[in-house]
């Protein structure tokens, strides 16, 4: 298949914003994403970059003006995509990359931290949590440490440090530290252990903050 010359700038201009979005994807907890939906993720992420990037610039050459030194190169992104003709500057992808990974980390923050959210609650604007789902809402809060795992299909209550957890999805995962064992039905302890692996059933089991 023949890349036609608009397709390959395109594609070029926009790695910045495609670099963007896979960091975002990684660090962050999400559904499941169509292509679609990643590429106008992507799209806007590589518009936002470069944007900041012409602020950028600006910041610089109203410096440079009041200092008297040379003005820094013109952002070239909007006219390249306007006019074939313009030559691409591969400095400014470079500059523009560096911006595209610093923003997919402010962003993954904000969204793993549901900064929008708390400000939204906080406004009343909505009550959403930001999570995928209840579990990482109940797993992420700052509260929650010491845990209570009910497995009511074994008869066993855990009881330890949370370590580590998975998304939901259809197998739920958590690592416990720490960890005493009890009988649900009897309340007797059975055992210690310093570290617990726990995929339990989502139907058969309930968790407690202690």
């Amino acid at each position: 298949m023949e890349l036609s010359a608009l397709t390959v700038r395109v594609v070029l201009l926009f790695f910045p914003g495609v670099l963007c979005a896979l960091i975002l994807h990684a660090l962050t907890s999400h559904r499941d994403r169509t292509t679609a939906q990643f590429l106008t993720s992507a799209f806007v992420l590589g518009v936002c970059t470069y944007l900041a990037l012409a602020g950028t610039r600006g910041a610089c050459a109203w410096i440079a003006r009041g200092a008297g030194w040379e003005l820094p190169p013109e952002i070239t992104f909007f006219k390249v995509l306007t006019d074939e003709r313009a030559r691409i500057s591969w400095g400014e992808i470079a500059f523009s990359a560096i911006l595209a990974a610093l923003l997919a980390l402010a962003v993954a923050a904000a969204r793993n931290y549901n900064l929008l959210h708390r400000v939204a609650e906080r406004l009343r604007i909505s009550r959403q949590f930001g999570e995928t789902d209840v579990w990482g809402h109940f797993m992420n809060s700052p509260e929650v440490r010491w845990i209570s795992v009910r497995d009511l299909a074994a008869d066993r209550v855990y009881q330890g440090w949370l370590d580590a957890f998975s998304d939901a999805g259809a197998d739920p995962q958590l690592l416990l530290r720490d960890v005493e064992v009890y009988q649900n039905s009897t309340g007797a302890k059975l055992y210690d252990r310093k570290r617990v692996y726990l995929s339990p059933n989502k139907h058969a089991v309930a968790i407690e903050e202690a």
